[in-house]
């Protein structure tokens, strides 16, 4: 069954912004401000990968297929004012109550980053 977590977002973060976060947890983007796809770490046998688009709006939506314990796949918004993650195929070994809270933590680092401009 799907579930989504969600947290405010300040604001959308930029493509270069996006570029150097990825950078930093080896994630390669293949792509540009537009539209692109992501692996981490390696093509042939990543982790995650996924595909993202910036719509004319400033909002980011994409979808992603990772491995943890098995097949986990979702898809993300980032919009003005809240970021968004909906889980739609998990593991069976992993508990729905332990994901979201993982999956909450994170994407509140993840928002922490982008404040609203000042």
């Amino acid at each position: 069954m799907p579930f989504t977590v969600t947290h405010q977002l300040g604001r959308l973060p930029t493509f270069p912004e996006l570029q150097a976060l990825a950078g930093q947890h080896e994630v390669q983007i293949n792509g540009n401000e537009r539209a692109g796809s992501f692996h981490h770490p390696d093509q042939e046998h990543p982790k995650v990968k996924g595909n993202y688009t910036f719509k004319q709006n400033g909002e980011i939506h994409g979808d992603f297929t990772g491995h943890f314990i098995g097949k986990l796949t979702g898809i993300f918004v980032f919009t003005s004012g809240k970021a968004e993650v909906t889980i739609t195929e998990k593991p069976f070994l992993l508990s729905e109550a332990v994901l979201k809270s993982k999956l909450s933590e994170g994407l509140k680092e993840f928002c922490a980053k982008f404040p609203p401009k000042a």
